[in-house]
């Protein structure tokens, strides 16, 4: 199992996992995407130098994506699972992952990312537990959990 840096041809994939109904139950953006709002996003993702976008796959083919937003120095994590891979523990995995992608390790060394957030509805009991069982601490703020991993210290 693998991640990839993202591509086009992996927009419609994407965009399907993300109008599938439980993705979306998850989501803090619960509405359907139109393809065509969908690719102009997806295009303008991969082309900012402050986004990092990766596919997770292994022999089968893909199985989710991680997104990493940098801004002051936090990278925030979106991902999601496809929903056909679910509940095998690819979340934790994806997560785990992400650690270890070159660009990451780039962006510490340049100072440009100091820390690591993902934001979890508070009933997404699954996204929950991926980021606690990889090191994350866990900050409360009404019914949004933030889960936190800093890189670097001064």
């Amino acid at each position: 199992m693998q991640l990839r840096r993202a591509t086009m041809d992996d927009a419609l994939d994407v965009l399907t996992w993300r109008n599938d109904e439980t993705t979306r139950k998850n989501s803090f953006t619960q509405e359907e995407i139109s393809e065509e709002n969908h690719l102009k996003w997806f295009k303008r993702k991969l082309d900012d130098n402050n986004c990092l976008m990766y596919i997770l796959e292994d022999e089968t083919g893909s199985l989710g994506s991680i997104r990493l937003d940098i801004t002051d120095k936090i990278a925030e994590i979106s991902y999601m699972i496809a929903p056909a891979a679910r509940g095998k523990g690819l979340g934790k995995e994806i997560i785990k992952l992400i650690d270890n992608v070159p660009e990451l390790e780039t962006a510490v060394t340049d100072n440009r990312i100091q820390s690591l957030v993902g934001f979890v509805n508070e009933d997404n009991v699954a996204s929950a537990r991926c980021f606690e069982e990889n090191g994350y601490t866990k900050l409360i703020a009404g019914d949004i959990r933030c889960y936190i991993k800093n890189l670097w210290s001064e």
